[in-house]
């Protein structure tokens, strides 16, 4: 059984014991869509489609001049809140001395690779796509860093890279900051082709020759 079928086995076990399990996850179909004009999206763009679900979900909202910044850069707090309201939508920030304190509480609990649980300083910094990738990964119950961990993405089809023909690590874009465009499709990718919720990040690294090859 590899790696990934263990994910999927460990989290139906979890939903059978769970009060929430998935139940707060959204389901909604592609005829459901709510179509929202954005003055700096146009339709033929990649990201169109993707903002469209997003808006649809209640994962996203414009801004009050009817832009959406798909090229804007998102700091770790605002990714790291968009990846767990994805699959638990009902975590609130209501009354906390800060709007993100619930998404680093939760993401400690699953032991999820971010910066700093305290530090307010690092939560407004631009999260670069590795460090994506490292998250993204831990939901699925794997350990990896680094190359290891867009390897994981982009084997089971998380992301595709700059070429979706030929997904490479450098194609990845490791290094790149993250835009709210990209942000939201990487949740997109693994909403509809993860393990369907938010798994445990193991303390030990997992041994990277469990990933299949590209």
């Amino acid at each position: 059984m590899n790696i990934r079928a263990i994910a999927k086995v460990v989290l139906a076990a979890a939903l059978l014991v769970s009060l929430y399990g998935i139940s707060g996850v959204r389901n909604v179909k592609a005829a459901d869509l709510v179509i929202t004009s954005f003055s700096d999206v146009q339709t033929n763009q990649w990201y169109a489609s993707t903002i469209q679900w997003g808006i649809s979900q209640n994962m996203v909202k414009g801004y009050a001049d009817g832009t959406f910044k798909p090229n804007k850069t998102v700091s770790e707090a605002e990714f790291l809140a968009l990846l767990i309201r994805a699959f638990e939508p009902n975590l609130s920030s209501n009354g906390e001395s800060h709007w993100a304190n619930p998404y680093y509480v939760r993401a400690k609990q699953l032991n999820y690779p971010v910066k700093s649980y305290t530090l307010i300083a690092s939560r407004n910094e631009v999260i670069l796509r590795t460090q994506v990738a490292e998250l993204i990964s831990a939901t699925e119950g794997v350990h990896f860093s680094g190359d290891d961990a867009i390897h994981y993405l982009l084997a089971f089809g998380l992301a595709n890279g700059s070429d979706p023909a030929k997904p490479s690590i450098q194609g990845f874009g490791g290094p790149n900051k993250l835009t709210r465009a990209e942000a939201l499709q990487f949740v997109k990718n693994l909403y509809e082709n993860g393990v369907g919720g938010l798994l445990s990040r193991p303390a030990e690294a997992t041994d990277p020759r469990d990933i299949p090859e590209i």
